[in-house]
């Protein structure tokens, strides 16, 4: 049991190893997110609205947590929002669970962004209204 457990958290070291050097080298790496959502909140009353991105990221052991942070300022070519996927990884042993981590992310806007693109993904989602 002990050298099955070993195995695994080689090939675990080796596979985090080889995803961070393609991101290095500007591979796109696989993404553990999906059900990718973006709206603008434009509530009659407020001074200004908000644009919101919301998913749901899935990782092999618990301890990781995911956010996105604005890459090249955020706006790429507007109407596009650019944002980029962070991922940090559990320190030390952790559970060996199946984990799905919610992302969400909003930022008072006055723009009308009309797609969100997620790097290193190159997800690309289109911008909803809520009132």
């Amino acid at each position: 049991m002990k050298c099955g457990t070993a195995i695994f958290v080689i090939a675990t070291l080796l596979t985090a190893s080889g995803a961070s050097l393609a991101q290095e080298e500007g591979a796109r790496p696989p993404s553990a997110c999906k059900d990718w959502k973006a709206w603008r909140d434009v509530t009659p009353g407020k001074t200004s609205a908000k644009l919101h991105v919301t998913a749901t990221c899935e990782f092999p052991t618990a301890g990781y947590t995911v956010g996105l942070v604005p890459a090249n300022g955020g706006v790429q070519d507007p109407p596009v929002y650019v944002l980029r996927r962070v991922v940090h990884q559990p320190e030390g042993s952790a559970a060996q669970v199946i984990t799905k981590v919610p992302i969400n992310y909003s930022v008072e806007t006055s723009a009308e962004y009309k797609t969100v693109l997620i790097k290193p993904d190159r997800q690309r989602i289109p911008v909803g209204t809520a009132h």
